[in-house]
Order: structure tokens, then C-alpha cells, then sequence
């Protein structure tokens, strides 16, 4: 009997979110509402090829309002490449996926004392929506072919 796909972390989802591949764009007004963005700290759970989940603290830019974290693409992989290269280099430039977010505490606790994978998976909050936003002339517009709902 087929159940469906397989719902990945028991806790609920959060938070939209948007890769921005953008190295000359960081997005201090929210792509969606126009409001000026913060910057926040948001534990990140990011899934490294093969197999590898990584929880990253990563300061990014977030919009209240539209509960928008907006990630900036070189900087993750900077510190993916920093991470990796002490531990893995083998997996340095390998493909990943933003998976969602930790609660704090539960960053603190993975980040003091490992924690096996399923544990750290049944603690992550998958992302309600991931966006992307392509720019065009006079300000960004959401590219409706690309948005999915996890």
C-alpha cells in the first residue's frame, strides 16, 4: 500500500526561503513585500551529497512580515568549503539542498554533543515554501514556473 511520499522532520514547517545565487544583489528590501530585511542568525540544516546533513548557524537576511530567510549562495558555500575542508575534502563543491531550519537549542545541543542524523532529522522544521525571484529592470518579480511547496 502506498502511503505517499515520506514527510521528512516531525516537527511543523516554517518559514519560507530563497537561495539567492545573486552575489551583487543582498536583498535589504524583501523581494515580496518591499519592507526593509534584518539580518538574523538562523540554524540551517543543509544536506550535503552524499548523505552528509550539516546544521550551519548562518546569519541571513529575513523579512518579518513575509517570514521570508533569505540565504546568500557564496556565502553557504564558503562555509561549507571551510567546514570541509578540515573534515571531508572529498565532498568540497559537491551538490546540496537547504532543507530547513533547528530550533536553537536544539543547534546548541548538535553543535556540543553529536547527534545521529535521525535524531537531528526529527528535529528540523522543512521549509514551507522555497522561492526564487529573477530580477528584471525596475525591481524583482517571483518566477512563478520555479516555486514549490515542500
Amino acid at each position: 500500500m502506498d502511503r505517499g511520499p515520506k514527510k521528512l522532520g516531525k516537527q511543523p514547517q516554517r518559514h519560507d526561503f530563497f537561495l539567492n545565487p545573486y552575489r551583487d544583489w543582498r536583498f535589504s528590501s524583501c523581494p515580496v513585500c518591499g519592507a526593509k530585511t534584518r539580518v538574523r542568525k538562523f540554524p540551517l540544516v543543509i544536506h550535503v551529497e552524499p548523505r552528509n546533513p550539516v546544521a550551519l548557524n548562518k546569519s541571513c537576511r529575513y523579512c518579518p512580515p513575509c517570514d521570508l530567510i533569505i540565504a546568500h549562495q557564496d556565502e553557504i558555500e564558503t562555509q561549507l568549503t571551510i567546514l570541509f575542508s578540515e573534515r571531508a575534502p572529498s565532498l568540497i563543491g559537491n551538490e546540496y539542498l537547504v532543507m530547513g531550519t533547528l530550533d536553537r537549542a536544539i543547534w546548541w545541543q548538535s553543535h556540543r554533543d553529536a547527534m545521529p542524523v535521525g535524531e537531528l532529522l526529527d528535529h528540523l522544521h522543512v521549509f514551507e515554501q522555497v522561492l526564487q525571484f529573477e530580477p528584471e529592470h525596475y525591481g524583482w518579480v517571483r518566477d512563478w514556473g520555479h516555486t514549490r511547496r515542500e
